[in-house]
């Protein structure tokens, strides 16, 4: 946990205690066919659909397993140290189908389905949380000391809260000291207790087990502070798109300067399709991702207008938490770059509309960028175009090492 006070989080309707770590990786922890599941890293006939990777700064020799149930896809990802880098063992990703996510035990079975997929002998994952039910804010608070912060935080959270404090796991990190004497800069993370419940019965009658809960948001900065080195002291704007909500992230000198959540995704995206060309969203979901359609010139033009006004209103939520981080901020210096991960960065158009938007560089997140990958197991292409949407699993996976 945290290093200047003792973990505050009573987590006995758990097996594990519930933590948050943030020295040099940003976690809050628990310790504890269309239809066909793709996966890869096992069977060399499955070549160039899904992949798995480690990573090797980590003394440990155990695996992690990353689990991210994300709300259009379930993915997982398996690394393991090697010799001087990860090594990536195995990948699989599933779209989620109607009715998997109507009740737990839907879930868990698909859980269950894709664990099974890919063979795995671990059983112990690390899964994560996001969206309303947890809180992520970066708060100054004024104590006699350091060792002393840890009453302060845990006597005036609340106010930052928005829910009973009684509801919540809560924890915080010392990022550093403030700009005012006898001030400390901290993250302050609240989870809702009932969440974090419900997700490890999922993961339990999935008949996995859980070694930590995170948020996707530090999977997020763990992947991109172990493959982007080059980035420790210049700034930089991480942001993750999925499909009902994405994670957006002003990343500096090692850690999250700034973090929120913000409502939109490619959902919308599937929406304007299905609403545009009068067909069901299963069928929209499909011309989106394959982009593969036979369609008339009217609308491809109305499909081409509609999706590039989301893009736009995209960039302009973007411009906006830029700008408020930036006059609420002192002695910053903007950032040049946008990496973009999450299902949603693969969407055709995208990364033109922000790049002319935001007159930024725009890149993709490669969370395989600073691993070893074996090419006779995995196909560089696939990966390449996969690896966005495998960002938060593999952050995940880091977290088990």
């Amino acid at each position: 946990m945290h290093q200047h006070a003792k973990s505050s989080l009573g987590c006995a309707l758990f097996f594990y205690s519930l933590f948050l770590a943030l020295t040099t990786r940003f976690v809050l922890v628990i310790k504890v066919s269309t239809n066909k599941c793709r996966v890869l890293g096992r069977e060399n006939n499955h070549r160039g659909r899904n992949a798995v990777k480690n990573l090797g700064f980590f003394s440990k020799k155990n695996a992690g397993v990353g689990l991210d149930l994300g709300s259009e896809w379930l993915k997982m990802v398996k690394i393991r140290p090697g010799k001087g880098d990860m090594v990536l063992e195995s990948m699989a990703r599933c779209p989620w189908q109607p009715g998997d996510l109507d009740s737990s035990s839907a879930t868990a079975k698909k859980i269950n389905g894709l664990w099974s997929e890919l063979q795995l002998k671990e059983q112990v994952v690390v899964s994560s949380m996001a969206g309303h039910a947890v809180i992520v804010k970066r708060v100054v608070f004024e104590a006699e000391s350091a060792k002393a912060i840890g009453d302060t935080v845990m006597k005036d959270a609340r106010q930052y809260i928005p829910f009973d404090i009684n509801d919540v796991f809560l924890d915080y990190q010392v990022l550093g000291p403030g700009q005012k004497d006898k001030s400390y800069d901290v993250l302050l993370v609240a989870s809702k207790k009932k969440v974090v419940q419900n997700l490890s019965d999922v993961i339990s009658q999935s008949g996995l087990s859980l070694s930590v809960i995170d948020v996707d948001s530090f999977a997020l900065c763990n992947s991109f502070e172990h493959n982007y080195p080059e980035f420790q002291e210049k700034p930089v704007y991480l942001l993750d798109i999925g499909g009902a909500q994405s994670v957006f992230c002003i990343y500096h000198n090692g850690q999250p300067s700034f973090l929120r959540e913000v409502s939109f995704g490619g959902r919308a995206v599937t929406e304007s399709l299905a609403s545009i060309l009068n067909i069901k969203r299963l069928d929209a979901e499909r011309i989106k991702l394959s982009g593969k359609e036979d369609l008339g010139d009217k609308d491809l033009r109305s499909i081409s207008d509609a999706v590039n006004k989301i893009f736009k209103n995209w960039c302009d939520e973007l411009r906006r938490l830029i700008g408020f981080y930036h006059s609420s901020s002192s002695n910053v210096t903007p950032a040049e770059s946008l990496y973009l991960s999450g299902g949603g960065a693969l969407l055709g158009g995208l990364r033109d509309v922000f790049q002319k938007e935001l007159n930024l560089e725009v890149h993709y997140h490669n969370p395989f960028r600073k691993i070893h990958v074996d090419n006779n197991t995995f196909q560089k292409e696939y990966l390449d175009e996969i690896g966005p949407q495998m960002v938060v699993p593999f952050g995940l996976a880091l977290r088990a090492i």
